[in-house]
This record gives structure tokens, C-alpha cells and sequence, in this order.
């Protein structure tokens, strides 16, 4: 009669010490989605109800004196304007956290960290809004402008086209995962 000892692979080891990676990472990047959203928000209170009038021109481009009578109203107003994208991405981060949690438990082959990845592309195409914020920002810092001198722009920036590039990966990564995982299932089921 012989003992067999379950045999471990010499690989496991390796394998085991680049999970633990995985989750420990995932779980660091969960976290850090919630500190950026909370930052991110504190950041665009703090611009709009902290920042000098002076500064906000200087960074919108227009004469200061266009702003003297930037009152609360106002800054309430470019603020609601500024936190429609900002919404949208923290949406985005909040996707992202949810698919690094379901990473940092070991779920890697379920559509859990595919629909968080599918949610986070789709936030991060809304990179499409920010032109438009520009443009009803522009129109609002420039409401007390001389005549004829009131602004409208609208541009595209690198920023923006580089973030829908990033969100059609991470779709198409999404996509690829999503049939991963129905793979995945199937094989659990013919076992």
C-alpha cells in the first residue's frame, strides 16, 4: 500500500504569491477610487466658493472686472454646471471600485468586475460632457461682459479624446471579460 500526499505544483507558490499581489493592489485601488471622488469633489467646492474672483478670471480668460460681482449665486451656478462631469467620473470611480473589490476577494472570471469595467468605460465617456460645461461656463463668466464682448466656446481638447480612447479599451476589455466569464461558467458547469 502506498501514501499519496496530495502533490502541490511547483508553481503554486509563484501563483499564490501573484494573487495575493492581485488582491492587495485591487484592494488599494478600491480604496484610492473613494479618496480621488472625495477629493475631487472638496477640490471643485473649494474652486468655486473659496477661490478669489481674480483667480477664477485669470483661469477662465476673461478680465477680472468681468467677475467683481461674482456672488454667491454665481459660484453656485458654475459650480452645479461644473459637477455634472464630475459626477459622471466619480460614477465612473465608483464602477472602478466596484470591479477592484470583486479583483480584491478573488472573483476574476464572474461579471461582476466586467459590469464594474463596462460601468467605469461608459463614466468615462461622458468625457463628452466637458466641452459642453466649458461652453455654459464660458457664457456664464462672461454674462456681466460688455456688450458685444460676451464669450461661447467650445473646444476639444487632447484630454477628451484621450478618455474616450480609454474608455473604448476598457469597453472592449469589458466585452472580452463578460465572455470570459461565460466560458468560465460553463466549464464549472460540466464539472
Amino acid at each position: 500500500m502506498t501514501d499519496h500526499a496530495p502533490s502541490h505544483s511547483p508553481f503554486e507558490p509563484a501563483r499564490q504569491a501573484r494573487l495575493n499581489r492581485i488582491r492587495f493592489f485591487s484592494l488599494m485601488l478600491a480604496r484610492g477610487c473613494i479618496l480621488l471622488a472625495v477629493l475631487l469633489t472638496v477640490a471643485l467646492l473649494f474652486y468655486w466658493f473659496g477661490a478669489s474672483s481674480t483667480s477664477i478670471a485669470a483661469d477662465a480668460q476673461v478680465p477680472a472686472g468681468w467677475l467683481t460681482d461674482l456672488g454667491f449665486g454665481g459660484r453656485t451656478a458654475a459650480f452645479l454646471i461644473s459637477v455634472v462631469p464630475l459626477a459622471c467620473l466619480i460614477m465612473a470611480l465608483l464602477a472602478a471600485r466596484r470591479c477592484f473589490i470583486a479583483f480584491a476577494v478573488g472573483d476574476f472570471f464572474s461579471l461582476e468586475p466586467a459590469r464594474g469595467l463596462r460601468d467605469f468605460a461608459l463614466g468615462l465617456a461622458s468625457a463628452l460632457l466637458k466641452p459642453f460645461s466649458a461652453a455654459a461656463l464660458s457664457v456664464l463668466l462672461s454674462l456681466d461682459a460688455p456688450a458685444g464682448q460676451h464669450r461661447l466656446t467650445l473646444g476639444i481638447g487632447s484630454d477628451t479624446i484621450l478618455a474616450l480612447l480609454a474608455a473604448g479599451t476598457i469597453a472592449v476589455i469589458a466585452w472580452v471579460m463578460t465572455e470570459a466569464a461565460a466560458i468560465a461558467e460553463e466549464n464549472r458547469q460540466f464539472v
